[in-house]
């Protein structure tokens, strides 16, 4: 066991004031500058009115709709895109039904989550999810833990490492034309 050194209060005293010990020196505060925050891939400016009332229709659709209405209303958009196997909107979703893969719940899925808004030559497409925008190297570790919540573990990393989007995506045009609904398995 070892021995306990005990000083006496007036030997520590005289240490410190004879210079032994010399308080820090005095910091100087930096001055407090504002910073914007940049702007962010998923910003994504309100929706205009007529892309509102499609989202409200395909909200509707997929809450107490079918497979048929979706593509009722895909049918009315020429060059629609819904599937790269060349079949029909209504066979490709009624297949995707057969096997546990709900389009009108997919779709209804994917109008809850945030919108991004990029610019094409038809004027504004409005994105359903935002996340599927993002490019690789824009994936913060924060939209990561949200992509492999969204499509499952490391999809994230997948898609960083040159993947293609493996969920589905939404897009209507600023005119409120229902462009696409894709996925990347399809």
């Amino acid at each position: 066991m070892r021995a306990r050194l005990r000083l006496p209060a007036a030997v520590i005293a005289a240490v410190l004031l004879s210079g032994g010990c010399e308080p820090p020196p005095a910091q100087e505060v930096a001055a407090v500058v504002p910073v914007e925050a940049p702007e962010t891939p998923l910003a994504a400016k309100p929706m205009p009115p007529a892309v509102m009332a499609t989202v409200a229709r395909l909200r509707e659709i997929g809450a107490s709709g079918s497979y048929r209405d979706m593509a009722k209303l895909a049918d009315q958009t020429p060059d629609f895109r819904s599937n790269a196997a060349g079949m029909s909107h209504r066979d490709y979703w009624y297949l995707k039904l057969r096997t546990g893969d709900w389009p009108m719940a997919q779709m209804e899925r994917l109008l809850a989550l945030p919108h991004a808004v990029r610019p094409s030559d038809i004027g504004d497409i409005y994105i359903w999810p935002a996340l599927a925008t993002l490019e690789p190297d824009d994936i913060t570790p924060a939209a990561a833990r949200d992509i492999d919540r969204l499509l499952g573990e490391g999809q994230a990393e997948a898609i960083r490492n040159g993947d293609v989007w493996p969920g589905y995506v939404l897009g209507i045009a600023e005119d409120g034309v229902w462009l696409y609904f894709v996925s990347g398995a399809g």
